[in-house]
């Protein structure tokens, strides 16, 4: 205990508020209390302060000129954020010991006294962080705030932490579905950001969570058939991103997970890939075949990570693209004639993607029978022409739009249509000059203009 008090002592960002406190009472409290018992250098710091939180927040805020944000009213919570350290401050009305019973988990229930160093740990919580237990303050705790049955299974998951029995008692008698979205989907990608977690997603299945977060698959979800893929798919994924086939292909591999949050985003398009399987079942000729549920998945999926998630719309758009193209490199590997215009128009659509669009094609046929020798073999043969593409100097075009201009066609959404299709019989050698290609875009442009339908000749049936 001595080492926590030196630490506290000799704490710059915690000194800082102590020096601004004056008749208040002011403790550190909670996680701060937890990270530094741990060894972890904290990033946020707790605090409970007699009196109004809020207040004390705005006077910390002014002082310091940090940024002052009002987190609750009603529970006098205020944040101050200051060169990107955040302190939180939430104030009690009579007892502190009070305060800290009304808290989550006992390992987030401990507090100093800042004038006297006292600790106060009213509910065994230094007991449970040496035992590694996720445990609940009291059998009101999860009700008080159902939002922590996620914040649960994201400490047990960070901390490497077991969570105690008594939990899954309790969490099964509270509901999600009053909970802010945005709350949730913090929460849920905190979650699944952790490497390993696929065993903590099942046990969050058993308690029925999927279904309250995300109604719009809850026909997936209860069919077991469907679901137990979908939940192998996000395991392989996992394992994926730790050993395999994908980790060797190097820059690619570090360069598109240099943004951490693709694999939460990939975990999320792999549970909800065959989202729409349920709703495009059909027999034909006495087989099953589940026509456009690419397509039809992926406008569920952006509906679920906008109204369930609150994610952005450029994140959203991610998970819905993976979705959508899921079932591409699956076509691509069993074209027996794979073209390299073929393969360059799958990097062009896909952008940054493609990696992520691969290894969802990987995880998803491994999950159905293991096949996976044939999609490794095109893709290695599809970075590979990548690779040489990338390394050749830069191309410059023998059309543009300009020229298309120029020789009177009209600027529309066709022009792109034609100036890929010339770049690309360019990269293949078909065509070698301006004029060539001129001859060949007036070609496309008539050809998409007679398919085009007459809007001149209307038929009227009023």
């Amino acid at each position: 205990m001595m080492r926590l008090i030196e630490e506290i002592r000799d704490n710059k960002n915690i000194q800082r508020i102590v020096a601004l406190k004056r008749r208040q009472k002011l403790y550190l409290v909670g996680g701060t209390i937890r990270d530094l018992l741990l060894g972890i250098k904290p990033n946020d710091y707790d605090f409970a302060v007699s009196g109004s939180g809020i207040n004390f927040a705005r006077r910390v805020a002014k002082t310091v000129r940090g940024a002052f944000v009002l987190l609750s009213e009603e529970d006098d919570e205020a944040r101050v954020v200051k060169d990107d350290v955040i302190y939180d401050f939430i104030g009690y009305k009579n007892d502190i010991i009070h305060d800290l019973k009304r808290r989550d988990f006992t390992i987030n229930a401990m507090a100093v006294d800042l004038d006297t160093f006292e600790f106060l740990d009213p509910d065994s919580g230094l007991k449970d962080l040496k035992r590694k237990i996720i445990r609940p303050t009291t059998e009101n705790s999860l009700k008080d705030d159902p939002l922590r049955v996620l914040r649960g299974f994201r400490f047990a998951l960070e901390l490497n932490f077991e969570i105690d029995k008594i939990f899954y008692k309790l969490a099964k008698e509270v509901s999600l579905n009053k909970i802010a979205p945005e709350r949730i989907g913090y929460e849920f990608i905190r979650i699944i950001l952790v490497p390993n977690s696929y065993n903590m997603i099942l046990k969050m299945d058993e308690l029925g969570l999927f279904v309250q977060i995300f109604p719009e698959a809850k026909k997936i979800i209860e069919d077991k058939v469907f679901w137990k893929h979908a939940l192998n798919t996000y395991h392989t994924l996992e394992i994926l991103m730790e050993e395999g086939f994908f980790k060797n292909l190097e820059p690619e591999f570090s360069n598109y997970f240099s943004l951490d949050k693709r694999k939460a985003l990939l975990k999320i398009a792999g549970l909800f890939h065959d989202i729409a399987k349920p709703d495009t079942r059909l027999m034909k000729e006495g087989d099953v075949h589940f026509y456009g549920h690419d397509t039809r998945g992926a406008k569920i999926v952006e509906m679920i990570c906008f109204k369930r998630l609150k994610l952005s719309r450029n994140d959203s758009q991610v998970i819905k693209k993976l979705v959508k193209e899921h079932m591409r490199p699956h076509l691509l590997a069993a074209n027996q004639e794979l073209t390299d215009r073929a393969i360059r128009r799958f990097f062009r659509d896909l952008g940054e993607d493609y990696f992520g669009a691969m290894m969802l094609a990987w995880a998803d046929g491994y999950a159905t029978g293991g096949r996976t020798r044939h999609l490794e073999k095109t893709f290695l043969r599809m970075i590979e022409l990548k690779r040489a593409d990338e390394s050749k100097p830069k191309v410059e075009r023998l059309v543009n739009g300009y020229d298309l201009i120029a020789i009177g066609l009209k600027p529309g959404p066709i022009f792109k249509v034609i100036l890929q299709e010339l770049l690309d019989l360019q990269l293949e050698g078909k065509i070698k000059t301006k004029e060539e290609g001129l001859k060949i875009a007036k070609e496309i442009y008539e050809k998409e203009k007679d398919s085009q339908p007459n809007k001149d000749n209307k038929t009227h049936t009023d």
